[in-house]
């Protein structure tokens, strides 16, 4: 990637992301800040109007505990027993109404009450306010499903909230019911139930002085909700006897006594709060706008916004104006170099200024005159060194190789082999015609030629040794190729590779020709090499083994690592030997070379 990419992506990673970044935490952090300041405030309100409501309701039971045990409920319950319908027995019960009537008076927010005796006589009695409770027959409340649970609690109050049981309760007015099984002071038997009505009105009082917290914006709506999501009562008047469901999802734990969280309610974003009444499964519910909520933030978030806003500027000025500045100078270097780099050596960098891209442009001219001059120095050196390996490789082969053939054409001589003379003075010709060629490169087949000449000399001399195959593409014969290249890798198969073999030994050499490269494949099946000494080799000639030179030129000749430092030289590092070997499974070198054929 090009260094304006890299710098502008670095801008936006390292500038315009964290201000982005700064400024949406420390919104939400806000946000954050504002919901838990709100929660704990709505949970010290929700624990002030659930502790009156719950005082409201613990007031009444202690009025209706007192209440079971009045003589006149007392004496109401007991009349009914094996009582008889009669005009004397109407007359009783109206009186036992009239006395009922002073538990009415105790708290004004009694509405009616009634008692069933156990042979389903009622006494009921009820203040001159509207009221929609009609009380149904003992029988039927028996059949209720409340029933059991009013005998279980074993006198201890059930309550029941308004539109929650309204086949018992009633359908109009808000209504709160409390129902109890009363008991015998004397005998401690069950005598029958009674069932109060108290009006909501002084509930709904305690919601709307709790509604405004200050400030009209901070309008707060309570609700109270049963265990089943009914809605019992609410403070806006709309929701009463409605599933909250519809409105939003309220989840309180039934471990925790209070619960907050932010939530849709009724479509609008909203601060929901949970206080557990601890009656019945009672839940009260205060339910904030948010946008009221968040209103005094908003100033706060639009500083951040002006100075992440001014921040982001001024970054994109700076990136602009002298980050830019420094990208362009660095960039016309980089440039220049790509140049240097395909060879155009006479590149200059203009020099102008005080600054250190200046210094940075005269480094580089400097470099270059440098590079240039060492360029021309290692060519020199190369062609030397090649020279001289050359000249190394043609001396190995002439007092050795030239030596031991002569000494086997004398010996034909001597046996008048006249045509296996003729034959190896033909080969030996060859073989010294193509190592004495004046030019580095010869042909694949000239190269060719040249082992197998030297392979049939060889076999004169070392008969039932060693055999040999050659294969060779027709395509790949006018290739071109470092002459001396496989001559090397085939005598050091001989000389060491079948050294003490028990079996004749084979040497098999394939040359195939691809779109751009030629393979020469040499393959023997002689003794291997171990691991370490195919590291070595493997290694392509980067050092030698420790040792005497003359000692290790006598046991690999130039070898192996002559000819790769050969190849890697001419061809560059993408093209050279590569050796497989291990020990008693032979050797398999390959040498890669690019396809060069010659000119005609």
């Amino acid at each position: 990637m090009n260094l304006r990419p890299k710098l502008l992506l670095a801008f936006i990673a390292l500038i315009v992301v964290p201000l982005i970044g700064l400024g949406i935490v420390s919104f939400l952090n806000s946000e954050h800040l504002l919901e838990k300041k709100y929660s704990e405030q709505s949970e010290i309100t929700l624990k002030a109007v659930g502790g009156n409501i719950r005082y409201f309701f613990r007031e009444l039971d202690q009025l209706t505990d007192a209440s079971v045990t009045n003589p006149s409920v007392q004496d109401a319950l007991r009349s009914s027993r094996d009582s008889e319908n009669d005009a004397s027995r109407l007359i009783a019960i109206s009186q036992y109404e009239k006395a009922l009537g002073k538990i009415l008076f105790q708290h004004p927010a009694l509405s009616m009450v009634v008692l069933y005796g156990r042979d389903g006589t009622m006494f009921r009695s009820y203040r001159n306010d509207p009221t929609t409770f009609k009380p149904i027959p003992y029988e039927r409340l028996q059949a209720h499903p409340v029933y059991p649970e009013i005998l279980k609690l074993a006198g201890r109050p059930l309550w029941l909230g308004p539109y929650e049981q309204q086949e018992l309760t009633g359908t109009g007015a808000a209504l709160f019911t409390q129902m109890r099984l009363v008991k015998d002071a004397d005998t401690m038997n069950d005598s029958g139930i009674m069932v109060t009505q108290v009006k909501s009105d002084e509930v709904d009082s305690m919601l709307q002085d709790f509604t405004l917290t200050g400030r009209q914006q901070t309008q707060t709506r309570y609700l109270i909700v049963d265990r089943d999501g009914l809605v019992l009562m609410d403070s806006g008047h709309e929701l009463a006897g409605r599933p909250l469901g519809a409105e939003t999802k309220l989840d309180l734990p039934a471990a925790a006594r209070y619960a907050s969280n932010r939530g849709v309610f009724g479509q609008q974003d909203s601060l929901i709060s949970a206080y557990d009444l601890d009656r019945n499964g009672w839940v009260l519910v205060s339910v904030k706008s948010w946008q009221s909520l968040t209103s005094e933030n908003v100033r706060f978030v639009q500083w951040i916004g002006g100075i992440t806003l001014l921040c982001l500027v001024f970054a994109i000025l700076f990136n602009i104006f002298f980050v830019s500045g420094v990208a362009k100078s660095i960039i016309r270097v980089v440039r220049k170099m790509r140049l240097v780099e395909q060879g155009m050596l006479d590149i200059r960098v203009p020099a102008k200024g005080k600054d250190e891209t200046v210094l940075l442009a005269r480094s580089f001219n400097s470099m270059v005159e440098t590079i240039g001059r060492l360029l021309t120095e290692v060519r020199q050196e190369q062609g030397r060194k090649q020279r001289a390996e050359m000249m190394l490789m043609q001396a190995q082969i002439k007092p050795h190789f030239l030596f031991n053939t002569l000494e086997s054409i004398n010996a034909l001589a001597a046996q008048n082999e006249g045509a296996k003379i003729m034959a190896m003075v033909r080969r030996l010709s060859i073989l010294l015609r193509t190592s004495m060629h004046h030019s580095e490169t010869i042909t694949v087949r000239e190269e060719i030629e040249h082992v197998r000449s030297y392979l049939e000399i060889q076999q004169y001399r070392f008969e039932d040794m060693f055999g040999y195959e050659i294969d060779v593409a027709d395509d790949a014969l006018d290739g071109m190729i470092l002459k001396l290249t496989l001559q090397p890798l085939v005598e050091n198969s001989i000389q060491h590779g079948f050294e003490g073999l028990p079996r004749t030994g084979m040497i098999r050499i394939v040359v195939t020709a691809r779109a751009e490269e030629l393979v020469f494949e040499l393959a023997d099946n002689g003794i291997g090499l171990d691991e370490a000494a195919l590291q070595r080799i493997n290694g392509l000639g980067r050092h030698l083994a420790s040792g005497n030179a003359a000692e290790q030129g006598e046991r690999r000749g130039l070898g192996l690592h002559n000819v790769a430092d050969r190849l890697r030289i001419h061809y560059g590092p993408k093209y050279g030997l590569r050796l497989c070997s291990a020990p008693g499974h032979g050797t398999v070198i390959r040498i890669t070379i690019p396809k060069q054929e010659v000119k005609r």
